[in-house]
């Protein structure tokens, strides 16, 4: 065998030798990175575990059920504006029940009036001292819906913590403005 050919070949083997080594990081990365988007990936309530908690499939059904049912005694009316707002309403309170610190302005403020604006809002976990902090808290009930002019209405919402047995409510006021459901108000 001539000296050209068994450098080809031993040439041959060492890119064979790279190629498995350059497949086996690629894969290594590829792991790795799979590791990272199961870790961003939403689960239950839209927002990536990475995050921070969000609500369970179940906790989003009683959410929607306790909307629903405190308003089917209302008028037409009121069930039409919640209607066309709740899926701001929705997203308000979903936030709101997974957020853990005291003002929930930094993930509420995208769903604000300009009366309200970037200022202070409430949560329901500030005065929950035993609630565990790596769960949201459900939604027990809705309750004392208002309808306060043709595009504004109140409801009170009642968070739970079924793991301390605390509660907590909130009344929120919706308002529509420039076509828009905006979160006016939180007492």
């Amino acid at each position: 065998m001539s000296i050209g050919i068994r450098l080809s070949v031993v040439a041959a083997a060492f890119m064979l030798t790279a190629c498995a080594e350059t497949g086996t990081a690629l894969q290594s990365l590829n792991n790795g990175l799979a590791q990272v988007n199961q870790a961003m990936a939403p689960s239950g309530g839209n927002t990536p575990s990475f995050f921070g908690p969000s609500l369970s499939v179940e906790q989003q059904g009683q959410m929607r059920d306790a909307i629903s049912a405190s308003l089917s005694s209302r008028d037409a009316g009121l069930r039409g504006m919640v209607g066309s707002a709740q899926p701001v309403l929705v997203a308000v309170m979903s936030k709101s029940a997974c957020y853990h610190e005291w003002n929930a302005s930094r993930v509420l403020s995208m769903y604000t009036s300009a009366q309200l604006g970037n200022g202070y809002i409430p949560a329901p976990f500030t005065s929950m001292r035993y609630a565990p902090k790596n769960r949201c808290l459900s939604i027990l009930r809705t309750d004392s819906w208002t309808q306060k002019s043709l595009n504004a209405f109140t409801f009170r919402a009642v968070y739970y913590s079924p793991e301390s047995g605390e509660s907590q409510g909130l009344t929120y006021e919706f308002i529509k403005s420039d076509g828009s459901w905006l979160l006016n108000a939180v007492l």
